[in-house]
């Protein structure tokens, strides 16, 4: 039998902040104590990279994400990078805020294609996407490095899942070893470029991938960014309870809304995960 404790929120300083939203108190108090009790061996990690495992900003500036460090390969010609431009000018307005997920998503799935005919027959190697990436300061969120160590020593499994570049997201995240679905990319033996793995991994359909989970652990926290995040581990069958964690940035009351009502919690213009880390001290620490 499942022991409740009808406040066990008082546990969790962090969630008491003021940069911190609970959408139901009472449902992430249910939430969190049937994680206590399932402890590490029930627990498993689905999450996303770009601003999410990553910082946003930094300096005041926003960072480049996985696709943007990998654009600025130097071994890629200036005919792709014209052209990543040029995409951008095409597609950039098409996103908007007003748009149904569904016609965001056939813009997306439009932009990409159009980035893989235009990547195709490029050349690079895998060194020159690693020197991208070290040339570039999208650091991991402050504790982040605290979470994979403390999700190692518990023996908890991550799963990160982005609409981004796979080979920058493995690289970023070497030191951790997670399992990654992503968009990595087809090359001949010459090093050149022909194409994307497929299905492709994008922002509004993330919960239609496969997501590789043990039987055995029916509960999991999920982390994101984006409203497409919150519902990308959806599709696990065996998962019986999740615990949504967002990630806001920005003053527009109407998008945060929109957070609240899509995750359990929303942690508004922080860069660390000290939030996530709270949680995890609270489930783990009672393995």
């Amino acid at each position: 039998m499942l022991c409740v404790s009808s406040n066990i929120l008082s546990k969790v300083d962090q969630l008491h902040q003021d940069h911190v939203v609970i959408r139901d108190v009472d449902q992430l108090n249910d939430k969190l104590n049937i994680l206590v009790a399932g402890k590490a061996d029930k627990l498993q990690i689905i999450a996303d990279f770009d601003s999410t495992l990553t910082k946003s900003i930094v300096d005041g500036k926003p960072t480049p994400h996985s696709l943007e460090i990998f654009a600025s390969a130097k071994s890629l010609s200036k005919k792709y990078r014209d052209g990543c431009k040029a995409l951008e000018a095409k597609y950039g307005p098409k996103v908007s805020r007003e748009k149904t997920e569904e016609e965001l998503q056939r813009v997306y799935d439009q932009w990409w294609d159009d980035h893989e005919i235009l990547t195709a027959g490029e050349n690079i190697t895998l060194k020159d996407i690693e020197e991208a990436v070290d040339s570039i300061n999208t650091p991991l969120r402050d504790g982040c490095t605290d979470m994979f160590n403390l999700l190692s020593k518990h023996q908890v499994p991550v799963v990160v899942l982005s609409a981004g570049l796979g080979e920058v997201v493995n690289y970023k995240l070497r030191d951790f070893k997670p399992t990654v679905i992503s968009n990595f990319i087809r090359m001949d033996d010459s090093g050149k470029i022909l194409g994307f793995t497929k299905p492709t991994v994008s922002v509004y359909n993330k919960h239609k991938m496969s997501i590789p989970v043990e039987k055995v652990r029916e509960n999991a926290i999920l982390i994101g960014d984006s409203l497409g995040d919150a519902i990308m581990a959806d599709s696990v069958s065996n998962i019986k309870t999740i615990l949504k964690i967002g990630f806001f940035i920005g003053l527009d009351q109407v998008q945060l809304q929109k957070y609240c009502n899509s995750f359990d919690v929303v942690v508004i213009n922080d860069q660390t995960m000290n939030t996530v880390n709270a949680v995890l001290r609270l489930i783990l620490d009672s393995s």
